[in-house]
């Protein structure tokens, strides 16, 4: 982490400082002050973070970016009073970005940008120095934190960016415009704040390639046929795993994995995992390192290194019983991915899918739902949902006369659970974010089922 005075950070952001106190890290958590950081005391709208600069002060922090409007104590820091902190932060975190040689790598898409994120990073770190966004820091608050706590000295670094509103990608890319640019899959989601749907979605994240300095604009295949252009001058890269016109194309065959590179068989992988979702992100990630001018063996030393992230798609096995922690968030290309992506069951074992609501889906939460249910008609044996919008994962699913059940508690779904569970038995948990599905867990590991 790089210390750099504050009259120089001030300057940064039109202020004039003559302090010589160094900053060796940056802040928007009062709670994760360390010594010698600075803290942006962001006000939201249920915390002030000007309410806790007499934390940041006893945490060892020595400066904090405030509101020329703030009256209160300065409680021993150094203060930069602003007209935005917000955009202080913003405009602090694209100043280092520009005085750097740092290559950028934006990845975004409704599914699947945190894991081809580290794929990406984990893959490119076989020869650049690497850093990524931390966990998934993929807003115009969180984003910034990536890019001022870094060392100075990466060559390569891979940032999440996140849509929940219009011109939310567009700001990210202002802030961190990249050299290339990853659109993994376009899909329903957040669809409460794009009632045009998939088409209003694609145009959003189409947003990733909008920067001129974007030199590569990756997307899986059919994305530039089937939503055009989108103003894009950035030469375009695509990738498939079932369309062989594709720049990048993975299949199977003679036990590997092998990859075609515009129409080219180019090599051959033994890969770590067979979901297709995590081969998608995989192929993203090919294609961004080959762009990246990296030899195909540098790519293959780092692949059996490639790891999903924590609750997605997380198998453990308990009794017999094998477990599948996919709660980290959905939508309904997820879902469908993940029920697509369940291992068969062992001899006389069952498929259980265990699925909470889908947040945010606006008017196409009744459809989706019970779409989501008809699709895993096919892939599982029996159902239990959490929520009161996930009727429609019933709905759907008993149209055959598969068995469904609805719970609206962590609790009593996870009695049902244990009650239903037998050895042999593949159970799938999956739901959005705030559905918080990992709770399953810690009343199934109470029941004496162990990670």
């Amino acid at each position: 982490m790089r210390n750099i005075p504050i009259r120089l950070i001030a300057q940064k952001i039109g202020l004039v400082l003559e302090e010589e106190t160094f900053v060796s890290g940056y802040r928007i958590d009062s709670r994760r002050i360390l010594p010698g950081e600075l803290f942006f005391a962001l006000k939201g709208e249920k915390v002030d973070g000007h309410a806790f600069l007499g934390s940041v002060k006893e945490k060892g922090g020595v400066a904090a970016i405030v509101s020329k409007e703030y009256r209160g104590s300065d409680c021993g820091l150094i203060l930069l009073r602003v007209e935005s902190v917000e955009e202080s932060l913003q405009s602090l975190a694209r100043s280092f970005l520009e005085e750097s040689k740092t290559k950028v790598i934006g990845v975004t898409g409704s599914v699947g940008k945190t894991t081809t994120k580290d794929f990406i990073a984990t893959l490119l770190g076989k020869k650049f120095k690497t850093a990524k966004s931390f966990a998934s820091y993929n807003t115009k608050l969180t984003l910034p934190m990536t890019i001022l706590n870094l060392e100075g000295n990466e060559e390569a670094l891979v940032l999440e960016m996140g849509m929940s509103e219009p011109g939310d990608i567009k700001r990210l890319v202002e802030i961190a415009p990249p050299d290339i640019a990853v659109l993994t899959k376009v899909a329903l989601a957040h669809t409460a704040f794009f009632p045009g749907g998939i088409e209003e979605i694609a145009k959003g994240k189409a947003e990733v390639f909008s920067h001129p300095k974007t030199r590569f604009a990756v997307a899986a295949y059919p994305f530039f046929q089937e939503f055009g252009e989108c103003g894009i001058s950035a030469e375009k890269v695509s990738f498939s795993l079932d369309e062989r016109s594709a720049d990048y194309f993975l299949g199977f065959g003679e036990g590997k994995w092998m990859v075609d590179e515009k129409g080219i068989r180019a090599y051959q992988f033994d890969l770590p995992f067979s979901q297709p979702f995590a081969l998608h992100n995989f192929l993203a990630a090919v294609a961004v390192a080959r762009l990246m001018k990296m030899e195909w063996d540098e790519i293959n030393q780092r692949v059996l290194e490639l790891k999903l992230p924590e609750m997605r798609f997380e198998i453990f096995e308990n009794g017999g019983v094998t477990f599948i922690n996919d709660a980290y968030n959905a939508n309904p290309e997820s879902m469908r991915a993940a029920l697509s992506s369940l291992p068969e069951p062992a001899s006389g074992g069952k498929r259980i899918a265990v699925l909470a609501t889908m947040k945010e889906l606006g008017s196409f939460s009744e459809r989706e739902h019970l779409e989501v249910g008809r699709f895993a008609q096919k892939y599982a044996d029996q159902l239990l949902v959490l929520g009161e919008e996930a009727a429609g994962f019933c709905e759907g699913f008993q149209e055959v006369k598969k068995p469904a059940e609805r719970f609206l508690d962590h609790k009593r779904l996870s009695e049902r659970l244990k009650e239903m569970m037998s050895p042999g038995d593949v159970v799938l948990v999956k739901g959005s974010r705030s559905m918080q599905m990992e709770k399953l867990f810690e009343f199934l590991l109470a029941g004496g089922v162990k990670r």
